[in-house]
């Protein structure tokens, strides 16, 4: 296996097959997702705490979240993704970025612009007046 992308079940994809019980109830990654946890903690910093494990997704934390630590964690894992040049290239005026922050766009601008938010974490000033590119997604998966 290559990439998430190439586990199918009966021809649905890794996001839409149902494998997580939680009590009589079986979910998939994506009602997990986008149904709850998007949904009741309308963050965006949520998707650093979850991801697919692909190249261009943000690193994968080597720990639990807790009560204790989710704050923190969440704002480190955020702050490591923008910064990361494999990921994210800024400048002053330009950004490439991740196709997560095209993707979910309006997670990332619910308290102003993109821009705003990027500079919320990014360790370069970014203008306001900034051009923005998303980068091309890299699935094949993060065994690194």
């Amino acid at each position: 296996m290559k990439s998430i992308r190439d586990i199918k079940i009966d021809g649905k994809t890794v996001w839409k097959i149902p494998f997580i019980k939680v009590g009589e109830k079986t979910y998939t990654l994506d009602w997990i997702e986008h149904e709850i946890l998007r949904k009741k903690y309308n963050d965006p910093r949520i998707h650093v705490g979850i991801n697919c494990a692909s190249m261009s997704c943000p690193k994968l934390g080597n720990f639990a979240f807790s009560e204790d630590n989710i704050e923190t964690a969440l704002d480190n894992l955020m702050l490591e993704f923008i910064n990361n040049e494999n990921r994210n290239k800024i400048s002053e005026n330009k950004l490439e970025l991740s196709k997560i922050f095209d993707w979910f766009s309006i997670d990332f601008t619910k308290n102003g612009t993109l821009i705003d938010y990027i500079n919320k974490y990014a360790s370069i000033k970014v203008s306001e007046k900034a051009s923005i590119k998303y980068l091309t997604y890299d699935w094949s998966l993060n065994i690194k």
